[in-house]
């Protein structure tokens, strides 16, 4: 158990419905990035979300967080300076006991997938942010 999270570049919905009628959302996309358990990361998400959206960060998890190039901005200089602003102060499943390591850990990938994202959204194409715990 803990905290998954994925970023999905040039990102298209689909949705579809079983014979019981619930509907499915899928996203398809060009390119996956994947963390596991990286707190400082879902901390600067975390910020995002409820600036974007207003809702309880807790409202998160299992939903799709669309990223534009401005977020995309201020992530790059979170990473660059490996999240400092944003430590995590608890939360077991989200792997607080180890969050500067982790920080450390996912620096490259989180830097690639900074630069992925901005030429995704620079050609007009969707970046999405998903978790969950």
């Amino acid at each position: 158990m803990g905290l998954d999270q994925n970023a999905f570049i040039n990102a298209t919905e689909t949705s579809e419905q079983d014979d019981k009628g619930n509907t499915y959302v899928s996203i398809d996309s060009d390119r996956n990035f994947y963390w596991r358990k990286h707190s400082r990361l879902q901390e600067f998400m975390e910020k995002l979300w409820v600036e974007k959206t207003g809702e309880s960060p807790v409202e998160l998890n299992c939903s799709k967080l669309e990223l534009n190039l401005d977020d995309i901005k201020a992530l790059w200089e979170a990473v660059q300076n490996k999240f400092a602003e944003h430590e995590c102060e608890g939360g077991f499943f989200y792997g607080h006991q180890f969050q500067e390591e982790q920080a450390n850990h996912y620096q490259e990938q989180d830097t690639e997938f900074c630069s992925a994202a901005t030429l995704a959204l620079e050609k007009g194409q969707k970046v999405i942010y998903t978790c969950w715990w």
